[in-house]
């Protein structure tokens, strides 16, 4: 929504009593979404206001890292196109819970889709969520990006040409998956630059948690590092840990199991030090420090969290 309210402002208007819609403050426990139907409505109003029917394009274009938040730094922090679609998939849920992204490759193209159920948002929703991921994939490469294809739930607007000028590709309609279409090749292309802020937050962190700790044998206090690094890539499983520490399963296992532990202990220790942690971070809401510690839904780490502590994070702030 900041988006729109930003793109309004730059027109001269006053956002609030355009959309008869109140400013949506933001909730330190991160819990604050905007419910898809509402946010259709402020776009409708949008439109019908400004007479423009690619006000979903208008505001999508001017998104950058900053209007993602976190998700925004984290994507920035990847090393290619590739890891960083990687990243934003497996945390959409965060961001987009209306319906699920699914992926899907072959060997010459990559393509995004949406399956439309009873819960698909409008068209204009659409039309904003795919200008938003192309404008912020465009921004990110220094290369050119731009889909081999388009492709829209609802019947197109008159200015179909302005549509395809914007995606620079052919724009579908009446499509039963929406979604966005590109060359796999442009998934090897490097992030422009590293978000320095976020490597040093995700560092900053960690160090306290293993400053916090009981000294352990050498092979638990080896573990723990590479789970509190690779949190932030996603869920960390026994393999992705082995490969980093060079090791094979039935090793790292034995190995642990010597020590009087096991993996899964040890990922809900390294989780529930830093959930304690980030949640003293004002900076940090509650969906922010569920994408830091590998979930990919905030309800997820809340019944962790009660299970560990037995209360729920948003207690806390």
């Amino acid at each position: 929504t900041q988006l729109l309210y930003e793109y309004l402002e730059s027109l001269g208007h006053e956002p609030d009593a355009l959309l008869q819609q109140p400013r949506y403050a933001t909730n330190p426990n991160g819990l604050d979404g905007v419910d898809v139907k509402v946010w259709e409505s402020m776009l409708a109003r949008a439109s019908e206001a400004l007479n423009e029917p690619l006000i979903g394009i208008c505001v999508g274009r001017r998104v950058s890292a900053r209007h993602l938040g976190l998700m925004g730094a984290v994507l920035l922090a990847c090393d290619s196109l590739g890891s960083a679609l990687d990243r934003f998939h497996h945390y959409q849920r965060l961001i987009f819970d209306v319906l699920p992204m699914r992926v899907e490759h072959d060997s010459n193209h990559t393509l995004l889709r949406w399956d439309l159920d009873d819960q698909a948002p409008g068209h204009l929703v659409e039309q904003a969520g795919l200008a938003v991921l192309v404008q912020f994939a465009r921004s990110m490469v220094d290369a050119d990006f731009s889909p081999s294809e388009v492709r829209f739930s609802g019947s197109g607007p008159t200015q179909i040409e302005l549509m395809q000028d914007f995606f620079a590709c052919p724009v579908l309609f009446n499509h039963p998956q929406p979604g966005l279409q590109f060359e796999t090749r442009l998934l090897t292309l490097p992030v422009k630059g590293k978000d320095p802020l976020l490597v040093n937050l995700l560092v900053q962190h960690a160090n306290q948690l293993l400053d916090q700790l009981p000294r352990e044998q050498e092979i638990t206090e080896k573990v723990r590092r590479e789970i509190a690094k690779a949190l932030q890539h996603g869920e960390p499983t026994a393999e992705k840990i082995c490969k980093a520490l060079n090791t094979s399963h039935r090793t790292l296992l034995r190995k642990l199991a010597i020590a009087g532990t096991n993996f899964r202990s040890e990922l809900n220790l390294v989780r529930k030090e830093l959930a304690s942690s980030y949640l003293q971070d004002p900076r940090l809401r509650i969906t922010d420090i569920a994408m830091l510690l590998g979930y990919s839904d905030h309800s997820a780490f809340t019944r962790a969290y009660k299970e560990w502590m037995g209360t729920a994070p948003k207690t806390l702030r």
